[in-house]
């Protein structure tokens, strides 16, 4: 069988069977399903059937939720011992959408809530609304679509013993539309899958045919443009106050090129100057194009260590190999970093959380794409390092950018306090871990900078959360409260985080370094004041707000109770008046009574 003809029978089968296990294989497992007028009830007769028909108690524990879909209301009921695929296969059955399709559920004030057994139970009158979109379902079909195609391409191709690197970009470039869409993972690891088999199946066969792909990339030609760096601009580049938001990322290259110039890193490790340029390009191709965690940020890691170095005279203290390691591990420690933290790659069961069974997934995966840059001849920096030394690099490259996981944030700094008191610089270990301390300081350093740099990546931060948290909402996964865009405001992001997180770990790095004090640590200080006033303004706002709703009403309702009770005072001295009477007393004592007319 042809390779696209074997392609396009795989495709087609594995969509039939995700349509059937969604819907006609709940038909064809029960007799009662058929006889059923109501699709969500003979879905809820399944699961019972799953559940244990005779099992009394599973009925009184069951949950029964009310969902309104295109103005219609239906029932549905589950055990709370149910998942939350279960709930979705009822909601599925419901709007009689494809097995694929995307689903959102809305409460009655308007929030989307989890698809998930802890649902609260609500009323007729306040259903849950469904909201059903298909898009995912059109883009996977795309995607296969297009699959199909390269594969008869990849026939014609074989038949003329033609160039196959426009087909491998083709490939390379489905792959990274799949990374970036936010399909479910099944549907993402099969399309892989299929991806993955006809690469293969190409290499296979150009192995066999001897067919190589051209370098056309020239060693002595640089990738971005030279620049000429004033002095002003060198002086510039070592402030912790640098404004990064000033440059062009063609601009930033240059200025790392020259960091690994100025600190003697090319000489140290014979770099060409030409795969520098190439290195320094790969690794900025290499970065996706998140809100926060970018190619800028990247940069603004490196320089803050660069500023560092200088500000501390760390070239009289580290090696220039130390030094080294520390300015590289700056540069990759966030490569291909999706965009969602290791919570949700977890949470999710993702590739990656998978393949490295939980432990820093993101961390080693930036290690991976680091190393696998490095594997290039035509991008390797420390291609003219003996193998003894480029194994320390390694090992000292992975070991800093695994600590840049904020899961071993306590961990190592209180490694680190426990040698401030008697750290010798001709330890290893002593410099391992205080490496390990300035990597941390760096990556999380904004607030250092200036209120008008920092700002800007404070906002990008949230964004970057919002996205994640919606996501988790939409998928059913837990939701950290500081990525809730319901709950979290600018000040309330910021304040604990600088007061228990920042000031600590740069007062540990103050007591190595006091000349850090002014310049890193009194901005910390300043920037915790600035946010602690912020949130009082917020919290007055909020409070004149909220007494505004309460005492406004209050004080109506009380002029309303005057109002009446003068009213019925008025009615009774008016009934008072109808029944006075005149008494008229004449000389001789007499009296007349008059009667009110």
């Amino acid at each position: 069988m042809p390779f696209s003809d074997w392609l396009m029978v795989r495709l087609a089968t594995r969509d039939y069977l995700q349509n059937v296990s969604a819907h006609d294989r709940y038909l064809e497992e029960d007799s009662k399903l058929a006889s059923s007028p109501n699709p969500a009830r003979r879905l809820l007769i399944h699961i019972q059937g799953k559940m244990g028909r005779s099992h009394s108690t599973a009925i009184e524990k069951r949950k029964r939720l009310y969902i309104s879909y295109e103005n219609n209301v239906e029932s549905i009921a589950f055990s709370p011992s149910c998942t939350s695929n279960d709930v979705r296969e009822l909601l599925i059955t419901i709007c009689g959408a494809p097995h694929i399709s995307s689903l959102k559920l809305v409460d009655h004030l308007g929030q989307l809530v989890p698809i998930s057994p802890t649902l609260e139970c609500n009323s007729a009158d306040k259903p849950y609304r469904l909201i059903v979109t298909t898009k995912r379902r059109d883009s996977i079909l795309e995607i296969k679509k297009l699959v199909s195609n390269m594969g008869e391409i990849f026939e014609k191709v074989v038949q003329c013993h033609g160039n196959h690197e426009d087909l491998m970009k083709k490939i390379d470039y489905l792959e990274s539309q799949l990374q970036m869409d936010g399909y479910q993972a099944i549907e993402i690891e099969k399309c892989k899958h299929d991806l993955m088999q006809l690469k293969s199946k190409i290499n296979e066969e150009m192995t066999r045919l001897h067919v190589t792909t051209p370098v056309t990339a020239k060693r002595d030609v640089p990738l971005y443009p030279k620049y000429i760096l004033s002095g002003e601009t060198i002086q510039y580049l070592k402030q912790p106050t640098f404004d990064m938001w000033n440059w062009e990322p063609n601009e930033m290259l240059a200025l790392l090129e020259h960091m690994y110039v100025d600190l003697n890193l090319v000489i140290e490790f014979k770099m060409n100057l030409s795969v520098l340029k190439k290195w320094l390009r790969a690794v900025q191709a290499n970065y996706r194009n998140n809100p926060f965690h970018n190619f800028r940020h990247s940069f603004c890691v490196a320089q803050m260590m660069y500023g560092m170095v200088h500000t501390c005279n760390l070239q009289e203290k580290f090696s220039r190999q130390d030094l080294g390691i520390l300015l590289t591990a700056c540069v990759c420690h966030d490569l291909d970093h999706p965009g969602f933290n290791n919570t949700y790659q977890i949470n999710a069961r993702t590739e990656l959380a998978v393949r490295y069974n939980d432990i820093s997934p993101l961390e080693n995966h930036h290690c991976a794409v680091c190393f696998e840059i490095l594997s290039d001849p035509e991008t390797n920096i420390f291609a003219n390092v003996d193998r003894e030394t480029f194994k320390v690099i390694r090992q000292g490259i992975i070991d800093l950018i695994l600590s840049t996981d904020m899961a071993r944030h306590g961990e190592i700094v209180q490694s680190f306090k426990a040698i401030t008191g008697c750290f010798q610089w001709s330890d290893p270990n002593h410099i391992k871990q205080l490496s390990a301390i300035m990597i941390k300081c760096c990556d999380i350093s904004n607030e250092v900078r200036p209120f008008n740099v920092a700002e800007p990546w404070l906002e990008c931060l949230l964004e970057e959360y919002f996205t994640q948290s919606d996501r988790e909402k939409c998928e059913g996964l837990p939701v950290a409260s500081f990525m809730d865009r319901s709950k979290v405001t600018k000040p309330t992001a910021q304040i604990g985080f600088i007061k228990y997180v920042l000031i600590p770990l740069y007062e540990t790095l103050c007591e190595l370094f006091p000349e850090i004090e002014q310049t890193m640590l009194q901005p910390l200080k300043d920037a915790y004041a600035y946010y602690e006033t912020k949130k009082l303004e917020e919290d007055l706002a909020k409070d004149d707000t909220d007494r505004s709703k309460t005492i406004l009403p209050q004080t109506c309702q009380a002029l309303m109770d005057e109002k009446l009770a003068l009213e019925k005072k008025l009615e009774g001295a008016q009934k008072t008046i109808s029944n006075l009477t005149v008494v008229v007393t004449n000389s001789d004592n007499q009296t007349t009574t008059i009667p009110e007319k």
